[in-house]
């Protein structure tokens, strides 16, 4: 019986502590498992006050009572986009660092760089898609050019050439003068330009005979009577622009959509993958901002981080083609 009684006098204090161990342990299990820990950042490509930028803060701002986090938008400009994509793949994979990629920083950027110290396509992890923006064909409002038809016949008939302004080698806009002299066999001459605020007044002052532009920056520009859009890069007709035909009708299989989503470092966990995706997929799904975003031009296009990464591999296939035959290197 003292034996006993000793037995249980020894054992019982010890599990005592070994419960307690068991509860301090799975404590900090939570803690440590319990993601996000801190501050999330967006990594922006673009200067602030752009498309991207005011989308980023758009999405972190309604993250933020989701995750339970702040987020935090950073900028980091320059090099098309890849002083951004470096900062980001070097960064620890653990979801706090995210990348506001987009058509150019994961699919153009391939054929611009060849010796970047970061893999493009292996070293981010895709999160979801954002949204899609339809390239915009638009003139002065005052150009004798009033449909796609009217630009290709003043391609093929006139001496004088077609000015298109482009934000840059390799952007969106050069892309899809690009697109257009290829599928409508015309010649057009490239001017590049640093920024649309650049290009639209010497568009609207005749110095240039078109610019695609995305709807978000030119819708106000097309409502103030300062230019007229002739065209959507789109497959359908956009409900911002209900009256605007697409180039498709005019050049069939005519499509260049400027697209936005997040990434984060390759080597995310995959539960972490899985919460960052459903947290911006409840946000893409917001009545409001959803709203919000088409009326401004743009297609909203939740997905899963497979959907996206598959997008993302097409979309290297037919924008890749276009950039290899076009020649086009980075500035």
């Amino acid at each position: 019986m003292a034996q006993s009684f000793m037995w249980n006098r020894i054992t019982l204090p010890s599990s005592h502590v070994f419960v307690l161990l068991l509860f301090a342990f799975a404590t900090v299990t939570v803690r440590a498992d319990g993601f996000p820990s801190e501050p999330i950042k967006i990594i922006v490509p673009y200067a602030v006050g752009g498309i991207a930028d005011v989308l980023a803060r758009l999405v972190g701002a309604r993250l933020e009572p989701i995750l339970k986090q702040p987020v935090v938008v950073e900028n980091r400009s320059g090099s098309n986009g890849t002083i951004a994509m470096q900062f980001v793949a070097q960064a620890r994979p653990d979801g706090h660092t995210l990348l506001l990629g987009n058509l150019g920083t994961q699919v153009v950027n391939r054929y611009l760089y060849q010796n970047l110290p970061f893999d493009i396509k292996r070293g981010f992890q895709p999160i979801g898609q954002i949204a899609a923006t339809p390239m915009l064909l638009v003139v002065a409002a005052n150009s004798p050019a009033n449909s796609v038809a009217d630009i290709i016949v003043s391609g093929k008939t006139q001496s004088a050439p077609l000015n298109f302004g482009s934000g840059g080698s390799g952007s969106a806009s050069h892309l899809g003068l690009i697109m257009l002299s290829t599928m409508a066999k015309i010649d057009i001459v490239h001017i590049p330009y640093r920024g649309s605020s650049q290009i639209v007044p010497d568009l609207i002052g005749g110095r240039l005979t078109a610019y695609f532009d995305t709807p978000p920056t030119s819708l106000s520009l097309i409502a103030a009577g300062k230019l007229k859009p002739l065209g959507v890069a789109s497959l359908e007709r956009q409900p911002a622009l209900p009256g605007v035909p697409t180039i498709a009708e005019t050049i069939p299989g005519f499509e260049l959509l400027s697209w936005l989503g997040l990434f984060a470092p390759a080597g995310l966990p995959v539960d972490r993958l899985k919460k960052l995706n459903e947290s911006l997929r409840l946000v893409l799904a917001e009545p409001n901002f959803r709203k919000q975003l088409i009326n401004q031009g743009n297609e909203v296009l939740p997905s899963t981080p497979q959907e996206f990464s598959e997008f993302i591999e097409r979309e290297a296939i037919r924008i890749g083609v276009l950039v290899q035959t076009a020649g086009i290197r980075p500035e």
